[in-house]
């Protein structure tokens, strides 16, 4: 069996699961290296209640190689990070899914600057090496924007301030292409058009300047107000193209594609419009996959890129309701999951749809107000 110092060096000043002074495993006849491995195993759910246990427990669970351990063993869990704001409280909320139990996790408020008393819109986010980053933004809708960036640890539950961004921003396109963090452009403090741009080596932390020409023309996001959707989407296909689907304010729709190499966006052909006309897109299984709100129909890109594959028309959902409702859609497994306002859940299983038994609904969160949050973002993080 291999050894691990690290776990070792975390048990040092542990404390006992035992009353006793000389038991001093993690699970009594076991050393430590396999104890370890035991609770690594355990289902994702369990793990923060885990901690709880005894210090030892808490301590060994927060090490990296817990979630080594649970990728090396082929038991990693996906849940969906949900960016919400409600329009009541003008509150922003992060909250986790486990679609395995059906179970919602509301997150630690992400932190803000001491004395800042407007919530944050705007802020970008991406997953990266298992955890979740968010970063930049605008404090309400006449404050200063931010540079800040925090990272969101799944094992702890917990927010920790990393190396903060070049230029201050919110809004920006976000994608991780080959193991790094682009943020390009976004909009300044006054909502003006930025095209400064940066990427994010998470080995060294830290930051530098990239190219941007011909950064897609957005409009000025207002997170802010009810019913508002961004007139854009963005799609990272194969971990190396970059496509962002927009419309610009005389109603021309375009489609673009970033090369991190040399900087430069270019266009692409017509037929990847459908990513904006279609109305909602996501990568499955490494395939683009797009509803059409229009027919009722989930569209497949071929293997092109250039054309689309259409399935079966899917009976019993509400297409006009669901897309009045903001949604946002990631992919999981076989199925398309569709969050829409009030944080209520759809499952289309794409691999079930010749049998017709696609549809799944989930129940939302519990407590007050939550039938008034709206999804902002959406993002699947394994563990």
């Amino acid at each position: 069996m291999p050894k691990h110092p690290h776990i070792r060096a975390a048990m040092s000043d542990r404390g006992s699961c035992s009353t006793s002074e000389e038991t001093s495993e993690l699970l009594p006849g076991l050393p430590d290296d396999v104890a370890a491995l035991v609770l690594a195993r355990l289902p994702r759910s369990l793990l923060l209640n885990l901690k709880s246990v005894c210090k030892a427990w808490k301590n060994a669970l927060a090490q990296p190689f817990v979630a080594d351990a649970r990728a090396k063993l082929g038991c990693v869990e996906e849940w969906i990070y949900v960016q919400s704001w409600n329009s009541v409280t003008g509150k922003v909320s992060w909250w986790a899914f486990d679609w395995q139990t059906g179970k919602w996790l509301c997150l630690p408020k992400v932190p803000c600057k001491r004395g800042m008393s407007s919530e944050v819109f705007g802020r970008a986010s991406a997953v990266l090496n298992g955890k979740l980053f968010v970063m930049g933004g605008k404090a309400g809708e006449s404050g200063p924007t931010l540079r800040d960036l925090f990272v969101y640890c799944p094992l702890g539950n917990k927010w920790s301030r990393g190396t903060s961004m070049i230029d201050t921003r919110h809004s920006p396109l976000v994608s991780v292409l080959r193991g790094k963090l682009y943020v390009l452009g976004g909009f300044d403090w006054n909502n003006q058009r930025m095209h400064a741009s940066e990427v994010y080596d998470s080995e060294t932390d830290e930051w530098k300047a990239v190219g941007n020409t011909g950064h897609p023309h957005l409009p000025a996001p207002q997170w802010y107000k009810k019913d508002w959707r961004p007139e854009w989407q963005d799609i990272v296909l194969h971990n190396s193209s970059y496509f962002c689907s927009y419309t610009e304010a005389n109603g021309r729709a375009f489609v673009k594609e970033y090369d991190p190499e040399t900087g430069n966006w270019k266009s692409r052909k017509p037929k990847l419009k459908a990513l904006l006309r279609y109305g909602l897109s996501t990568v499955l299984a490494g395939k683009l996959h797009t509803v059409d709100w229009a027919s009722g129909r989930v569209r497949v890109a071929d293997t092109s890129g250039m054309g689309w594959i259409p399935m079966r028309q899917i009976q019993g959902l509400p297409w006009v309701q669901i897309w009045r409702a903001n949604p946002q859609m990631v992919g999981l497994g076989t199925s398309l999951f569709v969050v829409k306002r009030g944080l209520q859940i759809i499952t289309i299983d794409v691999s079930k749809v010749d049998s017709g038994e696609v549809l799944r609904f989930w129940n939302a969160p519990t407590g007050p107000g939550v039938n008034d949050e709206e999804v902002l973002r959406c993002q699947v993080l394994g563990l």
